[in-house]
């Protein structure tokens, strides 16, 4: 009985991190960035999103292109890929290791070299956070990931 009081305690703690607030603004260049986390204090527009409450686009509208900035930067590069992959969300894969002008470009739209960064359209989201780049895919009008179910339970 103590095992079923625990898990269910855990699971309720755990529930308010799936169901957290998105935050939207946009930074001096103009550019666009989403995050679960709260924006700079310098920032003047600030649309808060709600966990569950976020809109996508209209069904059947044009949607913006997918880019991943990436390298061969070990596990956090190959898991931002597969993961986009897994999705099934179509994306054009640039890899700034492979190609100077590639590099160059990265470094111009973020003003940093860091990877990886997806953009969804002119949003840019830097590293690899499958919550905030859910938001933003759905947000663009790409489906949402599919529930995974749980494997029958044993007898």
């Amino acid at each position: 009985m103590n095992r079923i009081a625990v898990f269910l305690l855990a699971l309720a703690c755990a529930t308010p991190v799936v169901a957290g607030d998105l935050y939207r603004w946009t930074d001096h260049t103009g550019r666009v960035h989403y995050s679960d986390q709260p924006p700079p204090r310098d920032v003047k527009t600030v649309k808060r999103m709600g966990g569950t409450g976020a809109t996508t686009a209209e069904a059947g509208a044009t949607r913006p292109p997918v880019v991943l900035f990436n390298s061969n930067c070990g596990a956090t590069c190959e898991q931002a890929a597969g993961y986009l992959r897994q999705r099934g969300v179509p994306f054009t894969l640039k890899s700034v290791d492979k190609d100077a002008a590639t590099a160059t470009e990265l470094r111009k739209r973020t003003g940093a070299f860091e990877v990886p960064v997806l953009f969804v359209g002119d949003s840019m989201q830097r590293g690899y956070s499958p919550s905030v780049w859910d938001k933003m895919l759905e947000m663009a009008g790409y489906a949402a990931p599919a529930t995974a179910e749980a494997p029958p339970a044993k007898p």
